[in-house]
């Protein structure tokens, strides 16, 4: 059994059946302004944790159990669907969205949603009021009022006559299934393409031993390994002694020649991949931003 408002601005809510929780009366009583008084209570769509309090100033959504939130709709309520034969929910377009309230025992009828909205405005849709006042040629009226309905207008009517209010084309809102569907999938961050440099092998050495076929000093040939890499025979190595010596490798120089041809070759595959990478990049930034606009419903 819920508990007893004791606010005098409240009193009249106690024959409802609303606001079992605490936090939401608690927050309630918070959000009335000096002097507003409660009229009615309704249940806020298929939610069971939320509830309208209608006053003589505003509706009150009061949102949560344990730190409710209260939305203040100041009157006129806009109204976008009014109770119709077994459907007696009325939806209410609100900062939340649009809401339909129903359930309660104080206004089972929606008389005083209904007069809410009428309170400011005079009639619960406006394009229909206007329409009403605008006069209607019939079968029935004389032949002297259908004329002036078609009479042409004159430069001194067309001054003299007030210019007719146009409303503002109101936006229509995505859904999110619509606007997921037109932005479509989300763009992919480019990667930088990796290069690599071509493999040169190890270095050689870069001197290797000069051998020689002739003794260097009386001209002999020579056929030891060990005479060839001191250059001497052994009769003049111990007298001269040993003649041996290191020369540049050649296939030294191949390789440094290789190497820097490699070298070049990657830098200037690199800067084409750094160059591809930025535009990629650029391209992607201004996808990502077209897609958050269309996904956002801007």
């Amino acid at each position: 059994m819920p508990q007893k408002f004791t606010d005098p601005r409240l009193v009249s809510l106690n024959d409802d059946d609303g606001f079992v929780d605490s936090g939401m009366r608690r927050a309630l009583c918070e959000a009335l302004e000096a002097g507003e008084i409660a009229r009615a209570t309704y249940s806020v769509s298929a939610h069971i944790w939320v509830q309208a309090v209608l006053t003589d100033r505003a509706l009150l959504l009061v949102k949560g159990a344990v730190r409710a939130k209260v939305t203040r709709v100041p009157l006129p309520l806009e109204i976008t669907r009014a109770p119709d034969g077994s459907r007696k929910g009325v939806r209410v377009r609100t900062p939340l969205g649009q809401k339909t309230l129903w359930g309660s025992k104080l206004d089972d009828e929606a008389r005083l949603l209904l007069g809410a909205s009428r309170s400011l405005s005079g009639t619960t849709d406006p394009a229909r009021a206007a329409s009403d006042r605008r006069p209607r040629p019939s079968q029935n009226q004389p032949s002297s009022i259908q004329a002036e309905a078609v009479k042409e207008p004159t430069p001194d009517s067309e001054i003299a006559a007030p210019p007719e209010h146009i409303a503002p084309a109101r936006e229509v809102r995505q859904t999110r299934r619509q606007t997921r569907q037109a932005a479509g999938p989300k763009p992919r961050q480019p990667r930088r393409r990796r290069v690599r440099k071509q493999w040169v092998g190890f270095a050689p050495s870069s001197t290797i031993w000069d051998l020689a076929d002739n003794c260097v000093k009386c001209g002999r040939p020579l056929t030891d390994p060990r005479s060839r890499q001191a250059r001497v025979g052994t009769k003049c190595i111990r007298i001269y002694g040993s003649q041996q010596r290191k020369i540049p490798n050649p296939r030294h120089a191949a390789w440094i020649d290789k190497k820097t041809k490699a070298e070049a070759a990657y830098i200037a595959e690199r800067v084409g991949a750094d160059a591809e990478y930025a535009r990629a990049k650029t391209a992607y930034h201004e996808a990502r931003a077209e897609w958050t606009r269309v996904r956002s419903g801007l």
